[in-house]
């Protein structure tokens, strides 16, 4: 499953779609850019404030499966519109939620590893030990836990997918499968997310050297000049990250499909046979 045909795959998919996607996208961050005005407009020490993070965290979950939807509805070109995400996030808000749950108890193990790999480095640093040796192996300590979180967190990626395909599978079931379609294919899943790294560096460093370059022309009083230069920088920015967003979301969907269909082939004649 070499990652250049999955991000082909994706690019043929999202033929004569790129608008529809960016709308997507764009509705979706303009809905967390909403509740993040709402926060600073209400400041952070009140209750209300408080109230609003709790909602925040509750609706977060429901939001990235209906957006997960709406792209998986867009590259098998079933009708989907940009503000969809929101009704089929919330039509499934307490799948979405137990999902959340039972990849949140698989990954317990690597949590708390690496919560006590880090209160292990702290006491080495308080008790003053300026050991090389000990300070290698605690850093040795930290990236090894940290890759067996990664590692683990990969294998609980689709259950999402898993259950808008299959709803009536309840969302225990739902990461128990996901667990099983990655076993031998966190490693494809990964090299697919790292082939971006290019068109992420791409985007980011050009956007880092002109933001820096009008900052720096703010400093000297070309005022008009700079807020003009920061102005096309960020929108040029924001449109070429709702693109590869876009790119990399259907992307993981061609993934998901590409490791589901040998099964559902598999499943179709199983039943032929038995009829």
């Amino acid at each position: 499953m070499p990652p250049s045909e999955i991000r082909k795959e994706a690019r043929q998919s999202l033929k004569g779609k790129w608008g529809k996607a960016l709308r997507i996208i764009a509705a979706y961050m303009l809905v967390a850019y909403a509740i993040e005005s709402i926060k600073k407009f209400i400041g952070s020490d009140n209750i209300l404030s408080t109230i609003i993070d709790i909602l925040n965290l509750l609706i977060t979950v429901p939001l990235s499966f209906g957006l997960i939807i709406s792209f998986i509805k867009l590259k098998r070109n079933e009708n989907v519109k940009a503000w969809d995400f929101l009704e089929d996030g919330f039509s499934r808000f307490g799948k979405s939620w137990g999902i959340a749950w039972h990849t949140f108890v698989r990954m317990l193990l690597p949590i708390v590893c690496l919560i006590l790999t880090i209160i292990l480095i702290s006491v080495l640093m308080l008790l003053g030990s300026n050991s090389a040796i000990i300070t290698i192996l605690g850093i040795a300590l930290y990236i090894a836990t940290l890759i067996y979180g990664i590692s683990r967190s990969l294998l609980y990626i689709l259950a999402y997918y898993i259950a808008y395909d299959k709803p009536e599978l309840s969302s225990k079931k739902c990461v128990k499968k996901s667990e099983e379609l990655m076993r031998g294919n966190r490693g494809n899943y990964f090299l697919l997310c790292l082939s971006f790294i290019g068109w992420i560096l791409l985007i980011t460093i050009p956007f880092v050297i002109a933001y820096s370059y009008f900052i720096t022309l703010l400093i000297y009083n070309e005022i008009m000049l700079s807020i003009i230069g920061l102005v096309i920088t960020l929108i040029t920015f924001l449109i070429a990250t709702l693109y590869l967003t876009s790119y990399m979301d259907v992307a993981t969907v061609c993934f998901y499909d590409r490791l589901t269909k040998p099964e559902v082939k598999k499943i179709d004649e199983e039943v032929r046979i038995e009829e």
